[in-house]
């Protein structure tokens, strides 16, 4: 079950799904590493996921690594045709 995760839903919600659904769970949406290795370590997930992230920081998993900080997204390019907002962040010197 893939849940995106959102401040309007309360804990004890998530803790219910956790309970009713024994199968692979996995969250995303506003993760950082500390809040998903939490999520992890609390046992309400399996997995949690990336996606704006990722696209963000082509060097990600170094990033993480490293504790260093992430580029912010640029949501006028977010989902966009051509390559702007793909191929143009950053990376780690």
């Amino acid at each position: 079950m893939h849940i995106s995760n959102n401040p309007g839903i309360h804990e004890k919600t998530h803790q219910e799904i956790r309970e009713a659904f024994a199968n692979t769970i996995i969250y995303c949406n506003g993760f950082t590493a500390e809040t998903a290795e939490a999520k992890l370590q609390d046992g309400s997930a399996d997995l949690v996921a990336f996606g704006r992230s990722f696209l963000a920081n082509p060097d990600f998993m170094r990033r993480i690594e490293k504790n260093a900080p992430l580029n912010e997204l640029d949501y006028n390019t977010l989902y966009t045709p051509g390559e702007e907002g793909y191929t143009d962040y950053p990376v780690l010197d």
